[in-house]
């Protein structure tokens, strides 16, 4: 849908298709090197998920379920504003994967894989890692020491 609405300006703004693929998928400031973008994925994701962890357990005082949801937006909404200069917060593989390969077969090329040095992997392996930590974190930390009930 975005493609649609946007192709007539792609063909204005950028006919030959170099730069406007982030509108798409996520890419790193040109000046942050790809550890510090794999450390912010990987800090982005694991607050997501020791998040929706915290917001879902039920032995932490929740509110009403219907407002999980929002909880979870407003976490979503907060990690981008505070990681999103770095490397556009993908936190999750399928929010850049998919559109990428988008980009890759309406036009913008091969190249979508190779910017930045590469970069497509990071917001594929880093939320993976950031997951297990933010999820492995809350279990550890929290939920461990929720009373036992037998």
């Amino acid at each position: 849908m975005v493609y649609l609405v946007y192709y007539p300006m792609f063909n204005v703004v950028d006919p030959d298709r170099n730069t406007t693929q982030g509108v798409f998928a996520t890419y790193p400031h040109a000046k942050v090197p790809n550890a510090t973008a794999f450390l912010t994925e990987v800090f982005g994701t694991a607050l997501l998920l020791g998040g929706i962890f915290a917001i879902g357990d039920q032995l932490n005082k929740p509110a009403s379920p219907y407002s999980s949801p929002g909880a979870v937006a407003l976490l979503v909404v907060a990690i981008g504003m505070a990681f999103g200069m770095n490397s556009g917060y993908a936190i999750n593989p399928a929010r850049d994967f998919g559109p990428r390969l988008f980009t890759l077969c309406a036009g913008w090329g091969s190249k979508v894989f190779t910017l930045n040095h590469n970069y497509f992997w990071i917001p594929i392996v880093a939320p993976l890692i950031g997951g297990a930590i933010g999820g492995g974190v809350y279990v550890g930390l929290i939920e461990a020491h929720h009373p036992r009930q037998d």
